[in-house]
């Protein structure tokens, strides 16, 4: 009886270090560049710059040839844009005066992310192998920040204005981008700012692709995220946002 637990619990540690070299720990940092993906304005569908870090957990099913991927990273979703509008008229003393707006609006959703995704491992040359994953992914946002802000301006010089101008705290002077013309003067005519931090629809889901060149431990991954999930408790499920990241990160082998 004592051998059989002996064995028992000998075959055990073996199983136990075998399945310890078949994991891995990658922390990883890099950038993402986010597009909108349905925006009602133009300028929203731009990409934006934003961060990624976090630390990829892997399994490794057949070892240098077939794996799963996960892991928990902090990576940003959200768009800004700034527009201007011509051509409002009030009545100023009798005249009919040009007026123009500018609107900002920003927002920064902050994420938490976890993927699963299947990977498969190609070898090129001694210790350089080439990844290939895709998989679904699962998110939380832990708070969505807000910019807004619109100001009106009125020009007195009775004048078409052009897309350059320059303004001072009160007073403002107009400078046109054709040729440079004054335009004439005037004061801010109205105006809002609004900031503040929401939190909607905090859930985001969607799928994930990633293709990686890992050299010995070191791994460069360039990867692409489409965003399915609501963005708002109203919102339809859609194509959000494409993200595409590029990050470099360390493969630390378990049980080695």
């Amino acid at each position: 009886m004592k051998k059989f637990v002996l064995f028992v619990m000998l075959m055990m540690s073996v199983s136990s270090l075998w399945a310890q070299k078949r994991w891995s720990l990658t922390p990883e940092m890099g950038m993402t560049a986010i597009k909108r993906g349905g925006g009602a304005h133009p300028a929203e569908q731009r990409y934006n710059a934003r961060w990624k870090v976090g630390v990829g957990v892997e399994y490794a099913v057949k070892p240098d040839v077939f794996s799963l991927k996960s892991g928990l990273y902090y990576t940003q979703r959200g768009y800004s844009f700034h527009s201007m509008s011509y051509g409002g008229y009030y009545s100023v003393s009798g005249q009919n005066d040009n007026t123009f707006g500018e609107m900002w609006y920003k927002t920064n959703r902050h994420f938490l992310q976890v993927p699963l995704m299947a990977n498969f491992s190609i070898r090129l040359a001694d210790d350089v192998r080439l990844n290939l994953a895709a998989g679904p992914y699962i998110a939380y946002s832990l708070g969505d920040k807000g910019l807004a802000e619109y100001s009106e301006y009125i020009s007195t010089g009775g004048k078409s204005f052009g897309y350059g101008y320059s303004y001072g705290s009160n007073n403002y002077t107009y400078v046109g981008g054709n040729d440079g013309y004054l335009y004439g003067s005037g004061c801010a005519g109205q105006g809002f700012r609004s900031e503040g931090w929401t939190h909607d629809n905090p859930l985001d889901w969607g799928v994930s692709f990633q293709v990686g060149l890992e050299v010995r431990q070191w791994v460069i991954n360039v990867g692409y995220d489409a965003s399915l999930g609501k963005e708002y408790k109203w919102d339809s499920a859609s194509l959000k946002y494409h993200t595409f990241s590029l990050s470099v990160g360390y493969k630390f082998k378990l049980g080695k």
